[in-house]
């Protein structure tokens, strides 16, 4: 009896085993089926475009979730302008146009710009700086005196480029005055001690005496006409010192000037000085041609296109290199076209009055 009712219960585990098994792969089975249903091909979307709508209708849906007001939208064609009321940081426009890969291709370009694709058809979303706030980016071409060739060729680029002129060099005077016969704006390239290599004549060095600091500041002034502004040329032992930069500053300011921080370091103390001492001041945001490929600068642009549709203004530092210069004179009108102007730095800081 014992026997009999052990085989029955084997035989009953055996079954419900079976139907377990059977019921998995009927439901694997489902799941192709409904897979194969659902895609017809690679890259098919789950949802057909009838199933949400037209294009512009699901790009307009994107942009309410942004909190963009209808009247501040203008389409033209498949171009849409979108003017928002506060800047938009890029992860919230990467969250507000997510939906869009459901039914096609989506590329968030930069914060400025968002290119869509549905049904082969191409649309591009292009946002401009907060109203009232212009964007507009300024281009500090570093390092000119050496040869006059440099200024002659970059003074040829269709914008309104800003040159940085060092002190005591050969061609510092003939540069500047060329330059300024041109109608650019000219600054002192400041030389400052840095991290070992040699920063040229007319550096401020961490020893110096205070008075020598005052001196070498007023002869690197006078060996440069037409300045307006100062910025420094090296300067990562310097700039987070803030005993000299007070020094070094409030000349500056005593002679109307005004200082652009080129960032050599993050341990500059530049800003909150220029606070302190009451100087129109600005800071660089981006390095163009830390590496001289074209690839390489060709990103920076763009990284400071994005930044100056975000915040309204931007500054880039390059050098007067014939990379820089080719990427720069091609680029330079697509800058414009993308809704930032080029503006001598002046203008940016004067926008903001003083230090910010």
């Amino acid at each position: 009896m014992k026997r009999r009712s052990a085989r029955l219960k084997n035989r009953k585990d055996i079954t419900i085993i079976i139907a377990v098994v059977l019921a998995v792969l009927a439901g694997a089975a489902f799941l192709i089926v409904v897979s194969q249903d659902r895609d017809d091909g690679p890259g098919q979307p789950l949802l057909s475009i009838e199933e949400c709508g037209s294009p512009e209708l699901l790009i307009k849906g994107c942009l309410f979730d942004l909190g963009i007001d209808r009247k501040d939208v203008r389409f033209s064609e498949n171009k849409v302008n979108v003017a928002p009321r506060r800047a938009l940081s890029l992860k919230r426009i990467e969250r507000a146009f997510a939906p869009i890969r459901d039914v096609g291709e989506l590329h968030i370009e930069n914060a400025g710009h968002v290119r869509i694709i549905v049904n082969r058809e191409e649309w591009n979303v292009y946002f401009s700086g907060v109203p009232g706030r212009q964007a507009r980016c300024a281009i500090i071409v570093d390092d000119i005196g050496l040869n006059l060739k440099f200024a002659k060729d970059f003074s040829t680029i269709d914008a309104d480029l800003t040159f940085s002129v060092l002190p005591d060099r050969p061609f510092s005077v003939k540069a500047a005055r060329f330059l300024h016969g041109k109608g650019k704006e000219i600054l002192l390239h400041l030389p400052m001690e840095g991290n070992g290599k040699d920063p040229g004549k007319g550096a401020i060095y961490w020893n110096m005496p205070r008075a020598e600091i005052r001196s070498v500041l007023r002869q690197d002034l006078r060996s440069v006409p037409h300045v307006k502004g100062v910025n420094n040329h090296m300067g990562s032992l310097i700039t987070p010192d803030k005993d000299i930069m007070r020094i070094v500053l409030r000349d500056i300011r005593d002679q109307g000037l005004f200082f652009v921080d080129s960032l050599t370091t993050s341990r500059s103390v530049c800003r909150a000085v220029a606070q302190e001492v009451e100087i129109p001041f600005i800071a660089r945001d981006v390095f163009l041609d830390n590496e001289r490929t074209d690839s390489y600068i060709t990103a920076q642009i763009n990284k400071l296109v994005e930044i100056s549709l975000l915040y309204s203004d931007a500054v880039a530092i390059c050098h007067p290199y014939p990379e820089t210069f080719a990427v720069l004179a091609r680029e330079a009108p697509k800058i414009r076209g993308r809704g930032v102007n080029i503006v001598r730095v002046s203008e940016l800081i004067h926008k903001q009055g003083s230090a910010p």
